[in-house]
């Protein structure tokens, strides 16, 4: 018959503490390979680039940029642009805040909308603290 170990809480606390820390450790790493890469073949400002190595394997080395912009003033610009040269986008998108508070407060509404709503379970967080 096989028995459960029974583990601490101790020692699952010190076991997630030692597997953030290699996770860490990891990243680092991986961080460090991939600019050692990029120094290597080089980055486009935008775009894509494919390398084939000798053992089969591809390298593909993506470069972004991103865009931000002070929203205020770049509509008083885009007012003399026509419409479809203006890069604005208006984004609807529900306000999750605004859902809790409906849900945990006022039934009649959240029961309205609530079959328009998901709700599903996140992942759960947990911390260590010393």
């Amino acid at each position: 018959m096989n028995q459960a170990t029974t583990v601490s809480p101790e020692q699952l606390a010190q076991e997630l503490i030692d597997a953030k820390a290699a996770e860490a450790r990891a990243n680092k790493q991986r961080v460090a390979i991939e600019e050692q890469i990029v120094q290597l073949f080089g980055v486009r400002a935008e775009g894509s680039q494919t390398h084939e190595l000798a053992n089969g394997l591809k390298v593909v080395i993506t470069g972004k940029q991103s865009y931000k912009a002070d929203l205020e003033l770049l509509m008083r610009l885009c007012n003399v642009l026509p419409a479809n040269l203006r890069p604005l986008k208006t984004e609807t998108k529900l306000d999750e805040t605004g859902a809790k508070f409906l849900r945990a407060n006022d039934p009649e509404v959240w029961a309205l909308l609530s079959p328009a709503i998901t709700v599903k379970p996140a992942k759960t967080a947990v911390e260590i603290k010393a």
